[in-house]
């Protein structure tokens, strides 16, 4: 097999949607298209730290519910971990803020390949920092920032891109690295089917039904869709056997255009649908995300094709021999997707050379023949591309566009200074896009990797994976088992009380954080009660691990954290004293009668016992 092949794919015969593709088509990714994935899963992993962030000293400094000093217990002991390092509030906070950083430089594409590395790195770390808050988002996340290294994510609308020396490579790509992220995709839904094996899924056809019925995940949304059985029913029968059939469908070489688009858009709808009805935090765009890594290059050229015209006949002049000045325009011509923008020196147009010495300004050429300088020359490359066109209109009024001018002003009174930084940061290099033989190896053998690792995950199979194995998934945080809602979902839904007393007597709703008793009924939508998908998470695992008393420490250092929470700033009369963790449990019955309900005591806490 080749190491990578950016031409047309060549065991193909007829045109368009009638014909057969080759192999390299099918198992090939447009380089348009892992701009695109490069783009999402940067923004994706920033999503993911911000929402992280708003609960960074409850769950990944010492004062939360897993502190450093109870972190073996937890953690695998293969994993790696440098958010472990420090255990203050800052400490978590400066390396929340490196991620980001190296985040928004994938977004941007520089130095992409080195970026997408940190980012992995920075997001395994992070996940092995509290492995009780995780869920099948976090393991795709993963795996897909995985594959991102081994592929050339730069290679389209980046900054390495714009400072590409090298005449850019053709927009179809294939290397093993494309095979293994659209196989990877592909198998959690194979993998997912084959472990919905009860008779809930097929032939009964009530998951869907048992799922939505799942109150501490269930949407208002979904509240509304229980009423109609049949389409509930239809709709476990399609989940269950798009994820089965739409894998081998999607690399269907005979029609195939025409198998590929209806695939990936019956996947995404499935996890708009998946948006709508369940809260589980961002795992239906991480899915879509996945899922966008199958659009073809025909739907760039069909896209390119209307929007052509846009920045025609659009020149960038800048001041000839200021390196910073050209950089900023190829920057431009690439970021704001005007391909068929000029750039040349202004000294060397009779009009625009004497403007930009009398403005000291550079100058942009606009459609109509019109010269523009400082901020009005941004507006009009802004009203050109087709993306993002909505921001010129930030320069209409005439407060910000003196802001904006002043701004240009400062930037080009240091434009000397600005050229020497660029000469060291943005130096013009080639951009490699065929994989070399070492990455190729590589994604070859972590392709049979994670296959063995999914086929381990099959009742069926009788496949022990060695200890040796297992510490290369941990460490390099590879671990997926596809198991939402299979092999049949949750019959039960919990929702947590706390019952507390303070030091004066005084009942408290600990939970809610406030005085007097806790009210046990059941509010509209349960899944309001709990902050967000890693705290139902981690709620919810203290809820089923009481049952099995299995780790025991997993409600000390919740009921340790409660008791720090509260009394950080209480008075000592007014400070939490004991407390009891209840879980009131619904349980759907399999004959949609009135659901039962229990009340579970699964811990008890004295504050200072």
């Amino acid at each position: 097999m080749a190491q990578a092949d950016c031409e047309p794919s060549a065991g193909s015969s007829g045109r368009g949607w009638l014909r057969i593709a080759g192999w390299r088509e099918v198992f090939g990714v447009d380089l348009r298209t892992l701009a695109l994935f490069r783009v999402g899963l940067a923004a994706v992993i920033l999503t993911d730290l911000g929402l992280r962030a708003a609960d960074l000293e409850a769950h990944y400094t010492d004062f939360g519910i897993m502190p450093r000093s109870v972190l073996p217990q937890f953690l695998h002991a293969d994993s790696v971990t440098l958010h472990a390092m420090g255990g203050s509030l800052w400490s978590q906070a400066l390396l929340f803020a490196i991620a980001a950083l190296f985040a928004v430089q994938l977004l941007v594409g520089y130095r992409t390949r080195l970026a997408a590395v940190l980012c992995w790195a920075f997001l395994v770390s992070l996940q092995h920092r509290n492995s009780m808050i995780l869920s099948g988002q976090d393991n795709l996340l993963a795996v897909l920032s995985f594959w991102s290294m081994f592929l050339p994510l730069g290679a389209r609308y980046s900054v390495d891109a714009a400072m590409n020396s090298a005449a850019a490579a053709p927009d179809r790509y294939f290397s093993i690295a494309t095979l293994a992220l659209l196989i990877q995709g592909m198998s959690m839904y194979l993998f997912s089917a084959l472990l919905k094996s009860d008779p809930l899924w097929i032939p009964d056809g009530l998951a869907v039904h048992y799922a939505l019925q799942l109150d501490h995940f269930a949407t208002p949304f979904a509240h509304w869709l229980r009423q109609f059985d049949g389409l509930l029913k239809a709709l476990t029968y399609y989940v269950w056997t798009l994820e089965l059939v739409g894998p081998f469908l999607i690399f269907l070489p005979v029609f195939h255009r025409f198998f590929r688009s209806v695939v990936m858009i019956a996947f995404i709808t499935m996890h708009v649908g998946f948006f709508l009805c369940l809260e589980i935090g961002f795992f239906p765009a991480v899915s879509i995300l996945m899922n966008l890594t199958f659009t073809p290059g025909w739907v760039w050229d069909w896209i390119e094709g209307r929007v052509r015209a846009r920045g025609a006949g659009i020149t960038m002049f800048y001041d000839e021999g200021c390196d910073f000045c050209r950089k900023a325009c190829l920057l431009l011509r690439v970021m704001l997707i005007l391909p068929r923008a000029g750039i040349a020196p202004a000294q060397q147009d009779p009009k625009a050379g004497p403007l930009l010495v009398a403005e000291d300004s550079w100058v942009v050429r606009d459609g109509e023949g019109r010269d523009r300088t400082r901020s009005q020359a941004l507006r009009a490359l802004l009203a050109a591309s087709p993306v993002f066109f909505p921001l010129a209109a930030l320069f209409r009024p005439p407060l910000l566009s003196r802001v904006a001018d002043r701004v240009y002003g400062l930037i080009g009174a240091n434009r000397r200074r600005l050229s020497r930084v660029t000469a060291a940061f943005l130096p013009m290099r080639p951009v490699r896009v065929a994989a070399g033989p070492l990455g190729t190896v590589l994604a070859g053998v972590f392709l049979v990797f994670v296959t063995i690792q999914n086929l381990s995950t099959l009742p069926a199979v009788p496949l022990r994976l060695p200890d040796w194995f297992v510490s290369i998934r941990q460490a390099l945080g590879i671990y997926q088992n596809w198991t939402m809602f299979a092999p049949y979902p949750e019959v039960s839904s919990p929702r947590p009380v706390i019952v507390g007393r303070l030091r004066d007597g005084t009942p408290v709703d600990v939970y809610n954080r406030r005085l007097g008793e806790p009210d046990w009924g059941k509010p509209r939508y349960v899944s309001r009660l709990y902050g967000n998908a890693r705290w139902r998470r981690y709620l919810t695992t203290l809820e089923d691990l009481s049952y099995d008393n299995d780790p025991p420490d997993f409600g000390l250092q919740y009921g340790r954290y409660l008791c720090r929470l509260w009394n950080r700033d209480a008075r000592t009369e007014r400070q939490l004293q004991t407390f009891e963790i209840h879980f009131v449990v619904e349980w759907t019955r399999p004959d949609h009668g009135p659901k039962e309900v229990v009340d579970r005591l699964v811990w008890s806490h004295d504050c200072f016992g």
